[in-house]
């Protein structure tokens, strides 16, 4: 597991490193960062599965970093001297909220716990790519994790999809809904899908139960009960080119 320590206080860092050489984790790959700009460059270049970030930092925040990668999600815990921003860490998805000093003890349980949910999320993107390799040309089935339950739906059932943030909402042909903790670009990656176009920084549509292409206004597509789906202006044009290579 790749982490990014990112603190302006030197004895911060080495509190964390301290911790994290006593966790009994294998292969811990740990770097460290004291500023928003580094933490983004280390981000780019080492890509970490976790994040264990302070908020004040220089004149900037860790919620800047957060921001910035944004919509990529990358679990987080952050460690700070400040009780006031709690809320806010937890809006955007935050797995703990320790306030300094922490005790050691703390900070081990959140990374154990972060651990596990890391290698959980693995293995279902693992189920994934087996489904999708085996699936079946006429209906193929991704899994569907959120806090309670694997939800395993064909894709052809999927009406839409729409981002919130660091969350999924999902919608079917059945009118269920279901809300999963990754981003809408995880999602359209896996689904990979001829028929699903992101016709909107937040819309993933699934094409075939579009009934009406309304152009006026920037253009938006009708599904059944008379749902709109925005398009964007430069998704106008492959929204089209579909309805033509499909449709006649």
């Amino acid at each position: 597991m790749k982490i990014l320590i990112v603190d302006d206080e030197k004895m911060a860092r080495e509190n964390c490193l301290m911790v994290l050489s006593r966790t009994g984790i294998d292969n811990l790959v740990i770097r460290e960062s004291d500023s928003v700009p580094g933490a983004l460059d280390a981000i780019k270049e080492f890509d970490p599965d976790l994040l264990l970030l302070d908020i004040q930092l220089h004149d900037k925040t860790g919620f800047d970093i957060l921001q910035t990668i944004a919509p990529r999600y990358i679990p987080t815990i952050f460690i700070t001297a400040y009780n006031d921003f709690a809320l806010k860490a937890f809006q955007v998805s935050a797995l703990d909220y320790l306030l300094k000093p922490f005790d050691p003890s703390d900070l081990t349980a959140a990374i154990l716990k972060a651990h596990k949910r890391i290698q959980n999320d693995r293995i279902l993107e693992q189920l994934d790519v087996f489904r999708n390799q085996f699936k079946s040309a006429e209906s193929k089935r991704i899994v569907l994790n959120t806090a309670d339950m694997l939800h395993i739906v064909d894709v052809d059932d999927i009406t839409y999809c729409l981002a919130d943030g660091a969350y999924t909402h999902f919608f079917f042909t059945n009118r269920k809904e279901i809300l999963v903790s990754k981003t809408l670009a995880h999602f359209e990656n896996i689904i990979d899908n001829n028929h699903f176009i992101r016709t909107h920084q937040s819309y993933l549509v699934n094409m075939r139960h579009v009934t009406q292409f309304d152009k006026r206004n920037g253009g938006f597509l009708i599904l059944p009960n008379g749902i709109e789906i925005p398009v964007s202006t430069r998704k106008k044009e492959e929204v089209l080119a579909h309805f033509k290579s499909n449709y006649q």
